[in-house]
Formats: C-alpha cells, sequence, structure tokens
C-alpha cells in the first residue's frame, strides 16, 4: 500500500476506509471488526470518521466493534474524524448548522474521543466552512487540542484557499490537509484554485465521493452515459472495471491524493487497492476529463 507523508510524524495510506456508512450497512460487533481487520490486511490503515456519521451512531460502531474487541489495532490505524457541523434537533435546532466556536470543538471532540474509545485522533478535520465563525476562536480551540495532546494534525473540508489562509493566519499549528469532493464527475476542484493552494502548501488532499456516487455506473444523464462509454474503454484496455479506473483518475495527479472509499464491503474497497497499480498516460486521463465536461480541450 502506498503511503502519503502528512509531515515527520504522520503518515496515512492512500486508501482511506470512509465510515459514513457504517451504520446504514449493519456494521455492528463482528461484522465491523471483520472489516477493519480485512483493510489493514490489504494496507487501509486510515479510517475517517465524523461526529455527524449515521446521525451520531457510526463512531460509537466503531469503537464497540473493533476498538474494544480488538485494543491493538489502534496502533496500527490512523483515525480521522471532524467537527463543526450540527445536525437538526441536536441542540434543539430546526435545522442543520455549523458551528466552529470554541464550546463546539471542544465539546464535539471530547464526545468523539469517548466515542471512538481512543485517547487521541490523528487528525481532526474542521468539517465544513462556517460563515459565523470567529477564526481567533476557531483556531485556539484547534491549537489547544494539539497542545493537550487530544488531536495530533489539524486539518480542514471543503475549504477553499482563502478560507484555509484565513484560518492558518490564526493557527500556531499547521493546516496539514484539506478533504474536498474529487472525482471523474467532480473535476471543478482540479480547476479552481484547490490543487494550487495544495502544492504551494506542500499538503496533500483527501477524496471524499471519489466514485461520484456512483451514478456513473447507471446514470442516464449526459455526462454519466459519456463517462460511462470511455471509462467502459479504458478499462477494458487495462483489463480491469471502471471503478478502478476512476480510482486511478484521481492517484495519477501529483498533488497526492489520497481516496476515502464509501463501501462497508472489502471486494469494492480493494478495487481502491488495485488502482494504485494502474498508470492512466496523459491521454487516458484527459479523455476522461472530456468526457466529464462534455467538451474537448481548448
Amino acid at each position: 500500500m502506498k503511503q502519503i507523508k502528512i509531515n515527520e510524524t504522520c503518515m496515512i495510506s492512500q486508501v482511506a476506509a470512509g465510515c459514513m456508512r457504517a451504520a446504514d450497512s449493519g456494521m455492528e460487533g463482528d461484522a465491523f471488526l471483520k472489516f477493519a481487520e480485512e483493510c489493514i490486511d490489504m494496507g487501509v490503515t486510515t479510517f475517517d470518521h465524523a461526529p455527524v456519521y449515521g446521525g451520531y451512531t457510526c463512531e460509537k460502531l466503531f469503537r464497540d466493534g473493533v476498538i474494544r474487541k480488538n485494543p491493538a489495532l489502534r496502533n496500527k490505524m490512523q483515525l480521522v474524524t471532524k467537527t463543526g457541523i450540527v445536525l437538526p434537533g441536536k441542540n434543539g435546532n430546526k435545522t442543520i448548522y455549523y458551528d466552529s466556536s470554541k464550546a463546539e470543538i471542544k465539546r464535539e471532540m471530547e464526545a468523539s474521543l469517548q466515542n471512538l474509545g481512543t485517547d487521541y485522533v490523528d487528525l481532526l478535520l474542521v468539517h465544513r466552512p462556517d460563515p459565523l465563525a470567529n477564526p481567533e476562536e476557531t483556531a485556539d480551540a484547534l491549537d489547544t487540542l494539539v497542545k493537550e495532546g487530544k488531536v495530533l494534525n489539524i486539518g480542514v473540508s471543503n475549504f477553499m484557499p482563502s478560507q484555509i489562509e484565513m484560518l492558518q493566519s490564526y493557527l500556531k499549528n499547521p493546516i496539514v490537509i484539506n478533504q474536498m469532493e474529487l472525482s471523474v464527475k467532480t473535476t471543478e476542484n482540479f480547476f479552481n484554485g484547490v490543487t494550487d493552494d495544495a502544492f504551494t502548501r506542500r499538503m496533500p488532499l483527501m477524496a471524499w465521493s471519489p466514485l461520484g456516487g456512483g451514478s456513473v455506473f447507471a446514470g442516464e444523464e449526459q455526462q454519466s452515459v459519456r463517462l460511462r462509454s470511455t471509462l467502459q474503454e479504458i478499462a477494458d484496455a487495462h483489463h480491469t472495471s471502471m471503478d478502478v479506473i476512476m480510482y486511478a483518475w484521481l492517484f495519477v495527479h501529483p498533488v497526492r491524493i489520497a481516496a476515502i472509499t464509501g463501501t462497508m464491503n472489502t471486494a469494492r474497497v480493494k478495487s481502491a487497492v488495485e488502482a494504485l497499480d494502474i498508470q492512466l498516460s496523459y491521454d487516458e486521463w484527459y479523455l476522461i476529463l472530456e468526457a466529464s465536461r462534455g467538451y474537448n480541450v481548448p
């Protein structure tokens, strides 16, 4: 398994196991343990969480099914979680909202540590940009958690370059990663400054929804139809499947992208791992880009 160096003390696997669907997939008890052990055996050692996944249940499922059943696995994995989204009803609220206040960040982090069954997380990401955030207060909360040893590294998710720059200006610790939507269906983050900013900061990206939500496989809108035809042709040339090519399309980018799988089926996680051995040509990469955008490269 290829790894991505975050800094001198942190490495993540280039394929990360996303746990967002754990509750929906019935990943309880031994089923979750089997999934985690099989992932680690494949070299997938990074597990992506957030408090809101499964309506505040997925982190607990991971603790009960994995950490408590095999505590030794904690030292073989990197745990990523997030902060700052409040689901309807949690605080009597009628709507979802973002909260990057110091009190909310610290409250969510304490809950995540308990729910995950760990003393620290390897990466804590601010889940979404909060338009009401006081960056000085947000930064103070994040820096305090690092100082306390509860968080080893700080990152963000769904942040544009200017938002990263703004928050970083208040932080003592560096922002080491940005988690963004990247896929053959969602290509705009390759052209709007996100990858440029990552290069400038010498930091990698994490891609959520790397298969574009799965619509390429059966969608009938024009983009999916075009992509399906092109991807299948390239997959046949490489004697593999479309999902492998979709992952490979991300991995070929030099910015260093870690793909977060959205499945609790290890056979499908294996497709992402297999993609690490596929080297697409420039021609193939641009053919897929053209199929996604629906027009030729000028």
